[in-house]
């Protein structure tokens, strides 16, 4: 008898098995979590001083603190000494840090006295410090100022006995030192500086270096005859005061920015005859010394000048 072939039961051919993996899934989500956690971690470890010193900085200052370099080492709670008993407890049973000078009114007074600005002079208060507020008393100041360059001047000419040999005029310009004399200065149609010239420059020349003031050189000329081409007296003029600027340079040790040259022929005469005592007056230099004032107080310097 043959025998049959074996038949497969229907459902028994499963093909071939394998264990159920779905928990990787599960464990891969937990790891990559973890991995995230450690991340944040170590960026919360490394913190950007700079960053944090404008955070702690920007609280401060909201919550009203102020910063201080010493550190509070104190514990408990701060009481005023009244409120503290004989063995240092506070009102609340707890250890006192008691305040053991506290401030008093009249201590409070003399820190608020101490720390007040004290409110600065008025310049019109009176006293040294007392400063000219008006044109009027600016002017008057100036006048004053004036007079005492005129005596230093004066002064040191008395010394080398020149003291006649000068002339001093206050005006809206400033000082005028005028070195009139004819020969006494200048030879006739000459620009050349004469022996008494050079004294008279070395005396006044220190005492202009000594002042901040602008000086300017003016040169002047007497009427040349006819004969004479025009344009002589404006180049005669000139080097005059070129010659009294240079003098005053060299010898004087005045600035040469703060000096200026001109000439003016014989356009601006002191005497407007033609004898020789006037012809003299007119072959002049005239050194000014020009007030650094504004325009309205300089012209009440005249008035001023002709009342004191």
């Amino acid at each position: 008898m043959s025998k049959r072939p074996h038949r497969k039961r229907r459902g028994e051919d499963h093909g071939e098995e394998h264990p159920d993996e779905r928990w990787m899934a599960s464990y891969m989500d937990m790891v990559t979590v973890l991995m995230c956690m450690f991340i944040v971690l170590y960026a919360m470890s490394s913190v950007d001083q700079q960053k944090f010193e404008q955070l702690r900085a920007s609280l401060a200052t909201g919550f009203g603190s102020v910063e201080t370099a010493t550190v509070d080492t104190a514990e408990g709670t701060v009481v005023p000494a009244e409120h503290a008993n004989d063995e240092g407890e506070s009102f609340t049973g707890g250890a006192a840090v008691v305040d053991a000078s506290p401030v008093t009114p009249e201590e409070e007074a003399g820190s608020a006295a101490v720390t007040a600005p004290m409110p600065s002079p008025s310049p019109s208060a009176g006293g040294d410090a007392a400063e000219p507020t008006t044109d009027r008393e600016r002017a008057v100041q100036e006048v004053e100022n004036l007079r005492a360059l005129q005596e230093r001047i004066d002064a040191g000419l008395r010394e080398r006995d020149l003291a006649e040999a000068v002339r001093y005029v206050i005006d809206e310009r400033g000082l005028t030192i005028r070195l009139v004399g004819s020969e006494t200065f200048f030879l006739p149609d000459s620009s050349q500086l004469t022996e008494q010239t050079l004294r008279v420059l070395e005396s006044v020349g220190p005492v202009l270096a000594s002042v901040p003031n602008e000086v300017g050189v003016e040169g002047h000329t007497a009427r040349l005859p006819q004969s004479v081409p025009r344009p002589l007296d404006w180049e005669l003029s000139t080097e005059r005061a070129v010659n009294v600027v240079r003098n005053l340079i060299d010898t004087g040790g005045v600035p040469a920015p703060r000096l200026s040259a001109i000439g003016y022929g014989e356009s601006r005469p002191l005497a407007p005859g033609t004898s020789e005592a006037e012809l003299e007056l007119n072959r002049r230099v005239d050194i000014v010394v020009h007030s650094d004032e504004p325009e309205g107080v300089r012209a009440l310097i005249p008035e001023i000048a002709a009342g004191t």
